[in-house]
């Protein structure tokens, strides 16, 4: 239990945000879509103010087209553009060794699409090589809502944390008198959009 307990850490300058293929192509084909981009514009707007680094990745943008605007991927450590499903590119695990002040990162934070495709076997891959990963549901997305949550499932049973975006924002600021809280408070009083992952209770 204690290493289950330690393994949910996540440490600010020992964490790497990646973006997985969230691009314009993909938009017409998902619902939510719109409320799936914008969770994860969120997330992304406060790692940028925690010094998260990140990395990106477009599956065969030539096809699907960039990543949606409203995702502010600017400083990105890396952009790249890949066929195989996996974000686990030679290159980007060369980029990923260093990313933290030199050093690799203690756990990587995952979102993007399709869930079940292109997020399941990064974090495969990720797991493979010892990374702790914390896949975050509400910044992920298929195009059915089986896909979605048996692909959840999966990356729990080897050994993913399942988070929210809120939730991996306060867990990494631990504190609520960390320098950043007050510039990170705008964006978590602004609810978690409804992505359709939880039933609504009638009640």
């Amino acid at each position: 239990m204690i290493m289950n307990a330690a393994r949910a850490v996540l440490r600010q300058g020992k964490s790497a945000l990646l973006i997985c293929d969230i691009q314009e192509g993909f938009g017409k084909s998902m619902k939510d879509f719109d409320k799936f981009v914008q969770n994860s514009s969120k997330l992304v707007n406060a790692m940028k103010i925690l010094n998260v680094p990140m990395i990106v990745s477009e599956h065969y943008p030539k096809a699907l087209g960039k990543i949606v605007p409203e995702i502010d991927i600017s400083g990105a450590k890396g952009l790249f553009a890949k066929t195989q499903f996996s974000m686990c590119t030679p290159e980007m695990i060369k980029e990923l060794s260093t990313i933290c002040n030199g050093n690799k990162p203690e756990s990587i934070i995952l979102i993007g699409l399709e869930t079940h495709i292109c997020v399941e076997n990064t974090a495969i891959d990720l797991r493979i090589n010892d990374y702790e990963v914390h896949v975050v549901a509400d910044c992920c997305m298929s195009r059915t809502s089986e896909d979605r949550l048996l692909a959840l499932q999966r990356m729990r049973d080897i050994g993913c944390q399942i988070a929210t975006s809120e939730n991996v924002i306060y867990k990494l600021m631990q504190n609520a008198e960390h320098k950043a809280f007050k510039e990170i408070l705008p964006l978590v009083k602004t609810p978690i959009a409804y992505t359709g992952l939880v039933p609504v209770s009638k009640i």
